[in-house]
């Protein structure tokens, strides 16, 4: 052991030898001035993927307290409402990760570049989520780069930008063709609407818990016998487009049909009732995991029409009103 005040020369070599702490002020002026004319939607690109996995990881792992701020925080600096992100903590659960949400609303902007992601952690003092894609950023510029004539003056962006929730979509951005297909049986698919309407006197969404599937399948048999006829759309039907990309193909629909009839059961009461719990049943039953979602539709419409309804017609089975009509009595 050496006397005290005395140096140790081996541990003093291997000290200079280690390259001290990085500079992080320094390190996001420079990201910030590489990234200012590039689009944030590359993020949701191949090239991107890297970056996006760990901002979603990083932010969503943190629970907000007196040392970080997690996602919620990140998304109103990032200019999200206070009720897009009420949405995604109650309505999305499960669905996706939160921070990817946050990220797929601020890129349907023009404006959206990923310097003004970064300007946001460095106002939370996530100084450790910049630290951890710092690497991954440098390689999104430089395969940006490799890949698209660089012109200062103009902004980057990929082919095409994600589609977002309708909910998380701002309002100035009219969505566009939009379509629907439709087949002889009565299930509404993807095709043009003008089409659908020639089809269909009237147009439906069923909405259900798994205890309201019997009810859903004898409503939609009456409704499909109808003349003129009326389109039911049921979302286990049209699997093939729900699993493909369902926030998309359920806002289409949402948008286009006459009504949303909700099963009011046991089941779905519950589930809108608990909107932060994940019922793990619900995976592989469609109609059941996307209630939420459909729920989280309804009132956003609901609210932008100023509380006034025009296209939901609540559905209550017999079961379940005498259910409650007991419980009133009890």
């Amino acid at each position: 052991m050496l006397p005290k005040g005395k140096v140790d020369p081996e541990l003093e070599k291997l000290r200079r030898e280690v390259d001290g702490p990085p500079n992080l002020d320094t390190l996001v002026l420079n990201i910030q001035k590489a990234t200012t004319q590039i689009h944030a939607s590359y993020l949701f690109e191949h090239s991107g993927k890297s970056t996006l996995q760990k901002l979603c990881l990083l932010l969503s792992s943190t629970a907000t307290g007196k040392t970080y701020n997690g996602w919620q925080e990140f998304a109103a600096y990032m200019g999200l409402t206070m009720e897009q992100i009420r949405c995604i903590d109650y309505d999305f659960k499960g669905l996706q990760d939160p921070t990817y949400y946050v990220l797929l609303a601020y890129v349907q902007h023009g404006e959206a570049t990923i310097d003004k992601i970064l300007s946001a952690l460095q106002k939370m003092q996530r100084f450790d989520v910049i630290n951890r894609i710092k690497d991954d950023i440098s390689d999104l510029v430089e395969a940006i780069s490799q890949t698209t004539s660089t012109d200062e003056s103009s902004m980057l962006r990929p082919e095409s930008v994600p589609r977002a929730p309708l909910v998380l979509t701002p309002i100035k951005i009219i969505q566009e063709n939009t379509q629907k297909d439709s087949d002889d049986s009565g299930h509404i698919t993807q095709d043009n609407l003008q089409k659908t309407k020639q089809l269909y006197g009237c147009i439906v969404m069923l909405t259900f818990a798994d205890d309201g599937f019997e009810n859903a399948q004898h409503i939609a048999k009456v409704l499909r016998a109808k003349q003129p006829r009326i389109g039911v759309l049921i979302l286990q039907e049209q699997n093939n487009y729900v699993y493909s990309r369902a926030e998309e193909f359920i806002d289409d629909c949402f948008k286009q049909v006459n009504f949303i009839i909700p099963i009011l059961t046991q089941g779905y009461m519950e589930r809108i009732n608990n909107p932060k719990k994940i019922y793990i049943e619900d995976q592989n039953k469609l109609d059941a995991k996307y209630i939420k979602y459909i729920y989280s539709l309804l009132r956003y419409e609901y609210v932008r029409n100023q509380c006034i309804n025009t296209r939901v017609r609540y559905c209550t089975p017999l079961k379940y009103y005498l259910h409650q009509l007991k419980i009133a009595h009890a």
